[in-house]
Formats: structure tokens, sequence, C-alpha cells
């Protein structure tokens, strides 16, 4: 037996089966509307749980592909006629609501209004009597309040197509005519539940037999309230905010955002453009204008973190990344599915949503959108996400905006996935072509930034797209140190900042030459503020103090303590800011202050060891205007380095005056270098304020020694070799250096009556001649001068006879027994003392040192003496009337030493030694003891 189903049971059914996808989009009862399964008078219908939950549009779904709900109310019926024959008319209202497209920041719900209309009728004729021709209803779809009508419908009931016959004749639910019309729901920063419902007023019609042609309240139809909640946005955003950066494909980094002649064109496509050898691909990130001008409690996740990219190379920065056109913000309706828009350079537009930009890691409930961290770049007015065709592709390409409308869309899609990366000012500068050395009267020059920097490196053709003029500059700043150490770079060094902003709450910990606060809107003053130094390899402090507006300086705080506090109201207008301790030997401090009313202000602070009452403020120092951004930055230097010039365009070149050169002589010349941009098109306090002004980073040049005073200190030698210290000084008096004389003693070397002591007294004193003739007590040296100085350690050499030796001094010595002459009394030392003295060292001849004398002789160092050996035998008659032979071994170098020598170039003071011993006698007899 077959079971009977009702059109309830078989609406129910049929919504099962499309949920599960068992029934493709038109088998449901093969209708275009998904309420019109509903039957009459169901009342509230749902499907995917839009009641009363959370809106979205899901890509797995059919019949209906996506999320909708409805209430259809039972029949609303009067009599027309009942007099000569009964005429009843009665119709229905069903609403339908469907969310049709949903990005992170947007859904679309279309609304549609179906009815049903029937007649029932006993006249003969049998014809139906809702007639196409007659206008007849009037309707509005009602958000939230009764009074609230987003949209307006009408059109005409009729049953005609039932045909002709008496009794009752309904049809089903009609779309008629009306207009499928929409809302866009923007997502913000929390859930927010709306309720809609629809009515329908009925005119044109007979009641009792009387025409009406006004509404009858009677005949009014309105739904029940249906209540969902557009969910809100996940989006957590990117703080790149104040740098300079390139935005390149996640997958390949080599294919980068570019724009080409932005400078002089409208409107231009942006395309991803292989990066090497393009200097397009390069742009300036700034808070959005946008948030000023609307600001409300529901902003989004992370109030006024919303980007404006600027191409960089753009000489006046008026254009921005657009999204050409906007989205619903806007009033641009878009496709309902997948949609693709351009994506250009614009000129106009720049405060508007389409050329703000989310940049995000993560959303659809916070989950990360990609392994790797890459980012998502999400258009402001429409919630498409910056995306690249073809995404497999390596050549240049056109890039789009894109979204397919479903939750979570683009997640995970690699054709969306972007990288942002600060792109700082690098590379290497020389003076004077690595000259280590300028004389008086030279000029010193910095090398060119656009050879052997980057991102600037061979930016030359730059300036034919814009009439001449460099997208960019260099700032150059030079100074003066005692030493010729030159940092490359900060060291790992930086500035971190924090502060508490109205309307707004506590900013995280940010680099603080990118942003401590908002420039872009007058409603967001700092209230609270610290800094503090981070990586530093050298002790010391940041110190800080505020001036509240129309107040007094704050007491100084130092290395994070905070000034202020957060939701007092308090307001603040300008700023100090210095180092102290070792740190600032190493780094003076670049600040800038933005005031609403004033823009920017800003300045350097150089010097150390400085306090409260050195250092200039930045701001507004008459304390009228509110502080709203504060810029703080690191410039290296040559330690103790003080300005000689300050920051300026066009200072590459630096020409010292002859006061200057006096001052300066024996000190070190070093240039700090910036690359900035030609912000002063573009501040005002009714355009933009940019953050960006330069690009982050500082490359030095040098050192180079300014000549003039020089003492090089000789000793022990005449050439570069001999060469053991060198003083760099300012003109004026001088006397020889303590510590070139500590330098120039060599130890243990000393004249006789000091031999071999430490204290090395044989130190001849500076000369100003190689031939030590005229002694150097002192000079007026002037600019210019390079002045030598010599000297030499002197040494003694002795003779003597080792304690083995045996002694002759009583004998008769012969050269053999046969001789009749003695040979001498005995075997003496020799006496120096007895010969001329004369020294001779690199060919030019010393003076006599005069401390020659028996067994012992004077030399300096490095010097060389030749000793003569006695014979090699003698022979002398013994007590007991036999020859004795003798033999001396000479010279050694020390007591139990064997090997004779004859040369002695001694390096300290020296003792040679002779041994005289007993030698076998041939043909008289053995020598006996």
């Amino acid at each position: 037996m077959e079971t009977p189903l009702s059109r309830r049971g078989l609406f129910a059914a049929l919504a099962v089966a499309a949920g599960l996808g068992l029934l493709g989009a038109n088998d449901a009862l093969g209708w275009d509307y998904w309420g019109q399964n509903a039957r009459i008078n169901q009342g509230a219908w749902d499907m995917y749980g839009m009641i009363n939950g959370k809106i979205n549009c899901c890509r797995g779904r059919s019949n209906p592909t996506n999320q909708c709900m409805g209430w259809a109310n039972d029949w609303t019926e009067w009599y027309a006629s009942r007099y000569a024959y009964v005429q009843i008319l009665r119709y229905a209202l069903n609403l339908q609501i469907e969310c049709d497209y949903e990005n992170e920041l947007w859904f679309h719900l279309s609304f549609y209004p179906l009815t049903a209309c029937g007649d029932t009728n006993y006249n003969p004729n049998g014809k139906r009597i809702w007639f196409a021709a007659d206008h007849d209803n009037l309707g509005a779809i009602k958000e939230d309040e009764q009074e609230n009508n987003i949209v307006t419908f009408d059109g005409n009931l009729t049953n005609e197509e039932l045909g002709v016959g008496t009794g009752r004749h309904d049809t089903g639910w009609k779309h008629y005519q009306y207009h499928d019309t929409g809302k866009w729901y923007r997502r913000t920063s929390k859930d927010v539940s709306h309720r809609w419902c629809a009515d329908l007023n009925i005119f044109n019609i007979y009641v009792e037999g009387v025409s009406h042609n006004e509404t009858v309240d009677a005949l009014h139809s309105q739904t029940g309230w249906l209540t969902s909640t557009v969910e809100q946005t996940y989006l957590t955003s990117e703080d790149i905010q104040g740098i300079v950066c390139r935005v390149h494909a996640a997958d390949d980094d080599s294919l980068n955002w570019d724009v080409g002649n932005a400078s002089i064109k409208d409107c231009t496509d942006l395309y991803q453009q292989i990066f090497k050898g393009n200097y397009n691909q390069l742009f300036l990130t700034e808070f959005s204008k946008v948030r000023d001008d609307s600001y409300s409690d529901d902003w989004g996740p992370v109030p006024g973190f919303l980007t404006t990219f600027r191409p960089a190379h753009v000489a006046d920065a008026s254009c921005a990344v657009n999204a050409l056109g906007g989205g619903p913000w806007d009033g641009k309706e878009f496709n309902h599915v997948a949609n693709k828009q351009p994506f250009e350079i614009n000129r106009a537009g720049v405060a508007s949503r389409a050329s703000a930009w989310w940049v995000t890691k993560a959303f659809s409930e916070g989950t990360p959108l990609f392994e790797d961290g890459a980012v998502a770049i999400i258009s402001d007015a429409s919630g498409l996400c910056v995306n690249r065709p073809n995404a497999t592709q390596t050549r240049p390409f056109k890039l789009n905006l894109f979204h397919n409308g479903y939750k979570g869309g683009v997640a995970g899609d690699r054709a969306s996935a972007w990288v942002v990366e600060e792109v700082p000012f690098t590379g290497s500068l020389s003076l004077n072509d690595g000259s280590k050395e300028i004389g008086a009267g030279e000029t010193v020059t910095c090398s060119d930034p656009l050879l052997s920097c980057t991102p600037c490196h061979n930016w030359s053709d730059v300036k034919g797209n814009n009439g001449g003029t460099a997208v960019s500059d260099f700032l150059y700043r030079w100074y003066c140190a005692d030493t010729d150490d030159v940092p490359l770079d900060c060291s790992g060094a930086s500035i971190i900042g924090s502060c508490h902003l109205s309307n707004f709450g506590d900013m995280p910990d940010c680099p603080a030459y990118r942003h401590v606060g908002m420039n872009m809107s007058a409603k967001m003053c700092i209230e609270a503020i610290s800094l503090r130094l981070d990586g530093s390899p050298w002790q010391g402090s940041i110190c800080y103090s505020m001036l509240a507006k129309g107040g007094e300086w704050s007491d100084a705080a130092a290395d994070g303590a905070r000034i202020g506090e957060g939701g007092k109201s308090l307001r603040w207008s300008a700023i100090k800011v210095w180092l102290t301790g070792e740190v600032s030997q190493h780094f003076d401090l670049e600040v800038r202050a933005f005031n609403s009313n004033l823009s920017w202000t800003g300045g350097y602070v150089s010097g150390h060891d400085l306090d409260f009452t050195s250092v200039n403020g930045f701001g507004d120092l008459k304390g009228v205007n509110e502080l709203r951004c504060v810029q703080v930055d690191l410039i290296p230097k040559p330690k103790g380095a003080t300005v000689l010039r300050e920051f300026s365009k066009g200072s590459r070149e630096l020409s010292l005056s002859e006061q200057e050169l006096d001052s300066l002589s024996g000190r070190y010349l070093s240039c700090v270098v910036q690359q900035v941009f030609p912000t002063e098109l573009r501040i005002g306090i009714n355009f933009d304020s940019p953050l960006v002004h330069r690009f982050h980073g500082s490359v030095s040049a040098g050192p180079v020694h300014v000549g003039g005073v020089k003492v090089v200190y000789h000793a022990d030698g005449i050439d570069d070799g001999s060469v053991v210290f060198t003083e760099t000084l300012q003109a004026g008096p001088h006397t020889a250096s303590v510590d070139a004389t500590s330098a120039a003693i060599k130890t243990h070397c000393n004249l006789n009556d000091h031999f071999d002591e430490d204290q090395s007294t044989g130190f001849t004193g500076w000369f100003t001649d190689k031939g030590l003739t005229a002694p150097y007590g002192g000079s007026e040296l002037s600019a210019g001068d390079e002045l030598h100085l010599y000297s030499r350690n002197r040494l003694t050499l002795r003779c003597a006879f080792t304690d083995d030796s045996v002694d002759t001094t009583e004998l008769v010595l012969r050269t053999s027994p046969e001789s009749t002459a003695p040979l001498a009394e005995s075997w003496s030392l020799p006496d120096f003392g007895l010969s001329d003295e004369r020294h001779v060292l690199d060919g030019i001849g010393l003076p006599a040192i005069g401390d020659d004398g028996p067994a012992h002789k004077v030399l300096y160092l490095g010097e060389s003496v030749t000793l003569a050996r006695p014979m090699d035998r003698v022979y002398a008659r013994m007590e007991d009337g036999t020859w004795a032979g003798f033999r001396a071994v000479a010279w050694l170098a020390s007591q139990d030493s064997d090997s004779q020598m004859t040369k002695v170039t001694p390096t300290r003071d020296t003792c040679v030694w002779m041994r005289v011993e007993r030698a076998d006698y041939d043909g008289v007899s053995s020598t006996k003891n």
C-alpha cells in the first residue's frame, strides 16, 4: 500500500534532499526560488540555519546554493461580492531572504517577495477575477523598524492562467514582475543582528461589492519578522605604516607589484613585474585618510591600521593604488558570485575607500591564510583580494582584484598570497675615492649613492620620467671625530615606542621611526607615551619629556617609563628626546612630531650626555595644538663625533676654510647619507601629511684624515718599517710624545754601567735628522706640517773568559817550544777603548757614543762587530821543565757552548765568551797539569 505524502511532508523531504546535495538546483520542484517550496501559512522557514543564526554563503551547497530563509503567510481573503452569486478573493505573501555573496568585509542579501492569489467564483461565466491589467498591490521590505522601508515593490496579481470555471482556483507562489532587490551589509568589529519583514497592501479591488481604489486596511498583509546576524570580520591587520616597501608574490620573490609611467598618467594598470632592473616596484605605506572621514566605533578589527599604498617613484606622490570604482561602500554594485575588478594607480580618489587596503595574515574566524605567513591584501571598499591571474606564469602580467564569494573563499589561494617587505637604504660610500687623507685646500667629496647604494642603484633613468626631476634625493651630514672608526649601521640598535591614543586605546609596540601614534585623525591624540632602546651594544638611556597642551613640560622619563595616562583626556603639544651614557657617544637622533593644524615639525638631537635643558623640543612649542604622532630614529656616528655640517641636500662636497682646517687638522671627517622623498609637495594640514619622508637607514662614508699636523716617530731605522708611532694633532706647540718613547724603547739595551738592566738606559732620545745630530726639544707646528723624528737604542757588548778557562796570566807563552821570544805575558781580552769608534747604519754615519773600554764595546741596535780570535795554539814551559800546549776557543755565545763565531749582531746587552784550555803537545811531551 502506498503512503500518501502531504504537501508539508513533500516540502520537508525536498529540503533534506537538497541539503544533502542529492538534488540539483533545478530539481526541487523545478522552481526558480526556494521559497516556492513553502506551503501557504507555513510561517517561518529556514535553510542552513539562517534564522536566528549567522549569515554566510557556502560553496558546497546546492538547491539552494546559498543560505536563505523566509516567511510564508496564510491566505488573506474577503468577499468581493455575495449577492447574486458569491465571489471570494484571496492572496498570500511570502518573503525569501538569501545570502548570495560573502567576503571578509561584505555580505550581500537578496530579497525576493513571492505572492500567491486565488478566487472562489460562482459566477456562471466562471472567469478568473485577478486581472493582469489592474495595478492592484504595493509592498515594502522593512529592516529593523516598522517605519524603515529598505525597498518597495509593486506589481499585479493574476490568476488568469488558471482558465475558466466556477469554484476555487488558487495559484502557487509566484514572483510576478517584482524586481529582485538586494542590500550590502558591511562586517564590523562585532556581530550585528538585523530583522526583516515584508508587507503588502491590496487596492483597486471590490469589497462587498464596493470598489476601493485606495488601500484597505483589512486587506493589508505582513509577514513575521525574520532575524539573522551579520557576523563580525576576523581580519587581523598587519602594521606596515611608515615604511618603503616592495610587494612581491609569496611563491616568487622576483615578481613585484609594478606600475609604469604613473607619474604622467591618471590611470595606470598595475602589473606584476620582474624585480631586477626595475625601479617602479617600491611603495610608500601610510594610514588611510578614509578613517578620519568615517570615524565610528565599528571601524573593523583594528581601528586605523588601514593602509594607503603610493608608488614611491612618483615625484609628487599624488597617485595611490586604487580599486577603480570601489565597491558597495562607494555605491558600486558588482556580481554576487565570483568577482573580478581592475586594479590601478589613480591620481583621483586618494582619500576614498578605493585607495584603502587591509594587509592581513588571517581571516575567517582568525584562521591563518597561508602556512608560510604570507598576507592577503584586501580592498576596504569591496573586500576583494589582490590577485595575480595565471599565477604559475613567470612573465609580467596585469594584476586584478578577486573574490569567489564564499566564506574563506581565497584562503590558501597562492595567487592571492603576497609578502610586504621593507626596503631600507643600504650600500657603501667613500670619500675622495677612498683617499685616506686630505691636505690644505682640498675638497672632500662623497661618492654618488646612485652608483653604489640600493634601492636607488642606477636610478638615473628615473629622472627622464619626471621632467628631469629625480624622484628621490639625498641628504648629507658631515661629522668630525678624533678616531678613524666609522660605523656601518646601527649595530642592531633601535628605538621602540608605544602610546595611548584618545578614541583608540593602547597602540602596540612599534619601531619608533615608523610611528608612535597616528597622523590621520584629529580624534586620535596622544594621551600617554613611552620610548625604550632595544638591542644596543652600548650602555645608556633614552630620555624624554612632554609639553602639556596649555601647560608645562613634564618631568623627564626614561627607558620605557610612561608619561601621561590613558583615558584621562590628557593632551600634549610637544616632545623632547635625548640620549645619555655611552650610547650617546655612538648615536644622534632624528625627531619628528605631528600636530593638528600644523602638520610635521622635526629636527635632530646631536651630542652626548645631554639633558633636558640642552635639547630642543619638537611639535607645537606654544602648547596650542594637540600632538598626534611622533617619530624617533637613531643616526649612527663615529664615537664621540660632533656635527660639522647639518643634513642638507646637494652637499656631497665639503670645502673647509683655513680656520676650519686649523681646528680640524689631525682629526677625521666622515659623512652620513640618507635617501629622502620630495615630501615638500605633500605637506600641509589640508592634504595628506605623509608618514614616510625617507627610506629607513643611513649609509656612512669615510673616514678621511685631515692633514696639517702629523708626527711620525722612527726607532732604529729610517724607512716606513721603522715607524713605531704616529700622532695626528691640531696646529700649535708640540713636544715629543711619551707614548712614542715607550713604543721605541727596547728592553735590556744599556750602556756599560747599566749592563743588562731592565730600565734600558741606552735610548738616544728624539732627533729631527736621520744622523741623530739635531736633538728635538719641541717646536711650533702649523696645519699641513708633517714631522718625522728619529731615535735609536744603544746596547753593550762585553767579552769574558768562561769560568772553566785556564789562567795563563803567570805563564810565558810562545808560538812554539823552539821559539826564543815570548808571545805575550798572557792571553788577554780586547780593549775596545784603544781603537777609533765609528758607527754606520742604513748608510748613515752615526755619532760616537764614547763608552768603549776594556772588554766592552757600545753599539747601536742593528750594528755588527767582528772580533779577532787568538792563535789556534800556544806553548809554555812548565815548572817541571816540560812544555805544555794551550788553545783559545772563541767566541762563544754562552759558557757551555762549543760553537765559535767571529761576527756578532746583538739585539740586547750581550756577553761573548773565550775559553782557554790545555792541548796535547806533539814531539816533546804531553802537557801535565
